[in-house]
């Protein structure tokens, strides 16, 4: 393929930001310490049913450190890296005299339809789709200052507790529609049902040893239901679009005034950053665990979850940064799996839906908290080598590959050598 200056084309390998990918990768590897409890049935399941009884004096303090410094933190990450990343196109599309709207429309279009495809047939877990439709509404924040960009992304952030206060407060539970619609889904299937403190759900237990691939299609479109009231209950969107809106500020300051080489400001921001999200995250971390969850202290962990998370998530990106401009050569592993983020992210919930769900081996509730992070470890471990194998021979990963040309609208050969950047 033979481009011009004036026609945008894919990013090359030697002009992306080698951070970028490091950093990815690594918030691939931790989302996949966070999910893989979920797809094993961890918390489904009784201890009596786990292997590897020696792991089980470590398996709660394991728990909870890992929640205290993983969960959110790098779904946060991942969120900074797409607004930066929407920023990068469009730097690219304006140097190309390119409108930058319809490109970015039809990326995320196609974006959602990946997602709804991951999140109907595989996983309720999906944050594609959810990306993708808020990436639509970059379009309308692109061009504004870098205060206004931080003003709303404080905005957005804090909107869960105003969230919070609607559904508990003033009593207006909106997400319960949609539990309610899953329920009548499921009773309109014939599909299990199971009670819980005496409200009636989907038997997660009975979804999760199936080895009917057709209920397991049907148990999923219900899911995607149940995803959305999650969605909705947690105000999870606001967090997001809020952190999204930071990456673009980010983005910006990376690319006009190199911020990833000023190592008094991200010493600074690492300082601050962990100085106020871990204490914070240790006391969700207390509340989550230790308390009585009544209303007042629902309230204490939403306030938590938005004064912590974020703040922590930004000094680990600070501090990695750190760690990278000393040419940390172990954070280099982690760059081909960032590389091919979207290919990883998919292919993970290949793995583990064969490997623990009925309708694959059914190894789900079989293992503590320890050994599942342990799998983790191994799956990844096989994602970096098999990544590097790859990007030998190809300039992106499978469903980078697939999403950019449906994204161009054209053909774009992948194997290295086989394309011709050429310019006038």
């Amino acid at each position: 393929m033979k481009t011009g200056t004036n026609q945008p084309a894919p990013i090359k390998g030697t002009n992306r930001i080698a951070y970028l990918d490091i950093l990815r990768g690594i918030a691939i590897f931790f989302i996949l310490c966070a999910n893989i409890v979920y797809f094993s049935g961890y918390f489904d399941y009784p201890i009596e049913n786990r292997l590897g009884s020696a792991f089980f004096i470590i398996d709660d303090y394991f728990e909870l450190i890992m929640y205290t410094l993983v969960d959110g933190k790098f779904y946060s990450i991942f969120s900074l890296l797409f607004g930066i990343g929407c920023v990068i196109q469009y730097k690219n599309l304006k140097k190309h005299n390119k409108p930058f709207a319809q490109f970015f429309r039809r990326r995320m279009l196609w974006l959602l339809m990946i997602g709804l495809i991951h999140l109907i047939f595989l996983w309720m877990g999906d944050i594609l789709t959810l990306y993708a439709i808020l990436g639509l509404t970059l379009i309308w924040f692109v061009n504004l200052s870098n205060s206004q960009l931080l003003k709303y992304a404080v905005i957005l952030i804090l909107l869960p507790i105003v969230n919070w206060l609607i559904i508990n407060a003033i009593g207006w539970n909106y997400p319960l529609y949609f539990y309610d619609l899953n329920l009548q889904y499921n009773q309109s299937l014939g599909l299990p049902i199971s009670e819980w403190q005496g409200v009636l759900m989907t038997d997660f237990i009975a979804y999760l040893e199936s080895n009917s691939l057709l209920d397991f299609f049907k148990v999923n479109i219900g899911n995607a239901i149940i995803r959305l009231a999650d969605i909705l209950n947690e105000g999870r969107a606001f967090k997001v679009l809020g952190i999204f809106l930071i990456g673009l500020w980010a983005g910006r300051k990376i690319l006009d005034e190199n911020i990833l080489d000023n190592t008094s400001f991200l010493k600074k921001v690492a300082i601050w950053g962990i100085c106020i999200g871990l204490p914070i995250s240790i006391i969700r971390t207390g509340i989550t665990y230790f308390s009585n969850h009544d209303i007042f202290w629902s309230l204490m962990k939403t306030l938590s979850y938005a004064f912590g998370t974020v703040p922590l998530a930004i000094g680990y990106v600070a501090l990695l940064a750190l760690l990278y401009k000393k040419r940390n050569t172990f954070l280099k592993w982690f760059a081909p799996v960032g590389k091919m983020a979207l290919t990883n992210y998919l292919l993970q919930t290949l793995l583990a839906t064969t490997l623990f769900y009925g309708i694959g081996f059914g190894f789900v509730g079989k293992f503590g908290y320890t050994l599942n992070i342990g799998i983790a470890v191994i799956i990844f471990s096989l994602q970096v080598v098999c990544s590097k194998w790859w990007l030998k021979t190809h300039q992106f990963g499978p469903m980078e590959w697939i999403w950019r040309q449906l994204t161009y609208g054209k053909r774009i050969k992948n194997k290295i050598g086989l394309i011709s950047f050429k310019t006038k």
